[in-house]
């Protein structure tokens, strides 16, 4: 089973040295706060503003949500190929230009379908081409001596995301609606990418020795561990979409004021350090696997808080709770991945990891939608988001060291 750093095959300037590339980390950390801050973390804050003024379903919204999650989860096997063939300046300037393209169509849309197609190719193409699966393997290919280190940096620059994006986005749409909103995130996140893929140059393969897709997906397929993170990925997928969605709405239906809700929401992205600052003791005491596991427990806890959160004492421990599991788990997912999938294909087996992660994940937001509107309530799809966490947690299977 590979466990080590990427071939050779993908030579960068910084691959000759000891030294740590803390400023090609902070860049990528930037490109991550910008892709997942205007869309996966600003659509939750969005929704009610969206109903309130167009009168569009809360149904349809949420799927608008879950398509763009299915189509980045679909599109993110093609943008690993793509990373690993073509390299990051491709990947990361294809995302700045196809998702600012989006939201601006998204943004002027007076039609729930325009908008919903928009929305899912803006959030779909961000999906594909510039989150973690991207990012870390970015990361991992320009620090070959210290992999986890930069998979662990990367995050700690990735917890600021909902931390900036959930307040910004409730600030912007409270002064200028939500379509200049929309806009502003949109810009924010392409210029991120654009700067990313200036200066953080990580070339694709040397000619044409890259296994094809389906190849690589058979054989990954036959190892056990990878079939079981791919089943814990699916789970995962629909808890975490569900969560992100329905965390700002969830409070401000249980009492909470839209601005305290964005607040807890953005604070719950700070926690997500608590998760990460002490990931290396964590691992090295317990394994990547039992780490896991261990995140995925805390964010069964979390939802259960969230589900009554309509005071602050609650929607406080939600916010270290479910902070501490996704933070935990952003970095971990990486790492888990470095162990079990082969290295000199780690772009499309990270591709392979977010198709699982987002086509399944797309079900949660759809399912939860109608739940919410046949019920009348926000606690039901977020205690199922608990269930799904708690089946997360018992599918991953934890590799032994000495393999």
């Amino acid at each position: 089973m590979p466990n080590g750093p990427i071939e050779s095959s993908y030579p960068d300037p910084m691959t000759s040295s000891r030294t740590f590339p803390t400023g090609r980390i902070a860049v990528l950390g930037l490109a991550t706060i910008g892709a997942y801050g205007a869309w996966f973390y600003a659509f939750g804050v969005l929704l009610d503003p969206i109903i309130d003024d167009t009168g569009w379903s809360e149904a349809t919204l949420a799927a608008t949500y879950g398509a763009s999650l299915l189509l980045g989860g679909v599109a993110g096997l093609g943008g690993g190929w793509l990373l690993d063939r073509f390299g990051s300046r491709f990947v990361f300037s294809a995302g700045a230009i196809v998702s600012l393209g989006a939201w601006v169509v998204a943004a002027n849309a007076q039609s729930v379908v325009v908008f919903a197609l928009a929305g899912a190719i803006g959030g779909g193409s961000l999906g594909a081409l510039a989150f973690y699966h991207v990012t870390q393997t970015v990361a991992v290919r320009i620090t070959p001596a210290d992999p986890n280190r930069a998979i662990a940096v990367l995050t700690i620059w990735g917890a600021f995301a909902s931390v900036i994006s959930i307040p910004a986005t409730a600030w912007l749409e409270a002064q200028f609606g939500w379509r200049v909103a929309l806009v502003v995130l949109g810009t924010v996140a392409a210029a991120t990418l654009g700067m990313a893929a200036v200066s953080v140059p990580s070339p694709g393969a040397i000619g044409s020795g890259l296994r094809p897709i389906v190849d690589s997906l058979r054989v990954s397929l036959a190892n056990s561990y990878v079939r079981r993170f791919f089943v814990a990925q699916a789970f995962a997928g629909m808890a975490a979409s569900v969560i992100i969605v329905y965390q700002v709405p969830a409070m401000t239906s249980a009492g909470l004021s839209i601005g305290l809700a964005s607040t807890i929401a953005g604070f719950r992205g700070f926690a997500q350090l608590g998760g990460r600052l002490p990931l290396t003791p964590m691992v090295a005491a317990l394994g990547v696997g039992r780490s896991m596991q261990l995140a995925y427990a805390t964010l069964v806890v979390g939802s259960l808080f969230l589900a009554v959160s309509g005071s602050l004492l609650p929607a406080i421990l939600f916010a270290v709770f479910a902070g501490f599991g996704v933070g935990a788990l952003s970095a971990l997912v990486g790492m888990y991945a470095a162990e079990v999938f082969e290295p000199g294909s780690l772009g499309t087996a990270m591709g392979l990891t977010s198709l699982v992660f987002g086509m399944v994940g797309s079900i949660g937001p759809v399912v939860a939608g109608r739940i919410a509107e046949a019920s009348g309530s926000r606690v039901w799809p977020v205690l199922g988001a608990g269930v799904l966490s708690l089946a997360a947690g018992v599918a991953i299977k934890p590799v032994p060291k000495d393999i």
